[in-house]
């Protein structure tokens, strides 16, 4: 007796397929507003001009609205755009560039859309978010790998496709709280001709890293303000800042809702301290090891310093919490406006600690230190490789270049 067979599927209408598309576009809308946190089935619902419940029989909950975003919608582009950010600053010669391909490198960086941000922003939920997780961790860990970001290549091609990873995360991620990075095309080249630089040569014996404090100590002066700040940091770290809860948030510190309330107004005031104080902290520590770095004579002025704070693992919380409060600056202005207000305090830290580079020329440094900086920290759940990367080799180069642009 034959198998019985297989029954055939009815194909998708056109209104079917029509609606389905109109969903994922309302999808796309919400996230861009939203954030994915904040995904909501009725305002889907309401951006599309379908049910509630029509909704709910395609996607299961908002996680999985995220994911069928991720897939069909963020996925390829971003992956595209990564790649650029990689080819550009791996490259050696980008001579052979044609018109569109400059200017499609030049809007990556300078001008992130909000495919690239929503893209940054699945890899800093993904941490957190189980489902989201199951799906990009594997998937981006992988083209890291194709990318080249893998145990067959040196130190220093390791330490490039780092950068251009570092790169293209990071101006997207700084978009976030400043809309765009000027000039970053021209901080780009540099970084692509340290590169350069850097791989014909034998690369240069590292110095121990500096002696830097690796943990963030709250110490305010108000035991009470240093408990809820420590928990504001624990809980938005873990869970992100749309599910951090005042009620989770002082049960963290061990305090009362009334400790809360008499120094903040909200959970909004709480988290802008909070963030202010360890962006400042973190600025003041970059700081001191370019002064340190400046009176040793190292030949990196301290930046390559930078990628080894990133690495430390008492770091590492303070530095998802910078993540998590950036991706909310989306829809959240005060925490925008903090955010801004740091990143423009470090730009102008920077330039009292090189004082014989000319101030156009910090700028251009502060900047791309920044967003760099940003990126670098979103690499590690995807990678194993960035503790062996010889960024102080390309960091000396681009330290000399800096030194040359002075005297010309």
């Amino acid at each position: 007796m034959s198998p019985n067979p297989p029954i055939a599927r009815r194909a998708k209408s056109a209104r079917s397929l029509a609606n389905s598309a109109k969903v994922l576009n309302a999808v796309r809308k919400n996230a861009t507003k939203v954030g994915l946190d904040e995904l909501s089935a009725g305002s889907v619902a309401k951006l599309c001009g379908l049910s509630t419940g029509s909704i709910y029989s395609r996607f299961e909950d908002t996680d999985e609205m995220a994911i069928a975003l991720w897939e069909q919608v963020v996925k390829q582009p971003f992956k595209q755009r990564l790649r650029r950010g990689v080819d550009y600053i791996y490259t050696p010669d980008s001579a052979g560039l044609s018109i569109d391909e400059e200017a499609t490198i030049k809007a990556d960086f300078e001008n992130p859309d909000e495919l690239s941000k929503l893209g940054v922003e699945f890899l800093v939920v993904a941490k957190r978010n189980n489902a989201i997780g199951e799906v990009v961790i594997p998937e981006v860990s992988k083209w890291f790998n194709e990318f080249g970001l893998n145990h067959a290549n040196s130190e220093i091609n390791n330490a490039a496709i780092a950068l251009g990873l570092s790169a293209s995360i990071g101006t997207a991620l700084r978009a976030f709280a400043l809309g765009s990075n000027s000039d970053w095309l021209l901080i780009a080249g540099g970084v692509r001709d340290a590169t350069s630089a850097a791989s014909r040569v034998t690369p240069l014996t590292r110095p121990p890293d500096l002696q830097l404090p690796g943990v963030f100590e709250i110490q305010t002066g108000n035991p009470v303000r240093d408990a809820l700040i420590t928990a504001v940091g624990q809980v938005v770290a873990k869970s992100g800042y749309a599910r951090a809860t005042i009620s989770r948030i002082v049960r963290k510190s061990g305090l009362s809702n009334g400790s809360l309330y008499n120094l903040y107004e909200n959970k909004e005031e709480l988290t802008d301290d909070a963030m202010q104080m360890t962006l400042s902290y973190a600025s003041g520590v970059n700081r001191e090891g370019n002064r340190i770095a400046e009176s040793q004579r190292r030949a990196d002025r301290g930046l390559g310093n930078s990628f080894a704070l990133g690495l430390m693992p008492g770091r590492r919380q303070w530095l998802d919490f910078r993540l998590e409060c950036l991706i909310a600056s989306r829809n959240h202005l005060p925490t925008r406006t903090k955010f801004k207000e740091s990143l423009i305090s470090s730009r102008d830290a920077l330039a009292s600690t090189m004082p014989d580079i000319h101030r156009s020329i910090v700028n251009l440094l502060s900047s791309g230190e920044q967003a760099i900086g940003l990126g670098f920290t979103a690499l590690e759940l995807f990678t194993d490789q960035l503790p062996r990367c010889d960024f102080y080799s390309i960091m000396t180069k681009l330290s000399e270049q800096n030194r040359l642009l002075q005297n010309t």
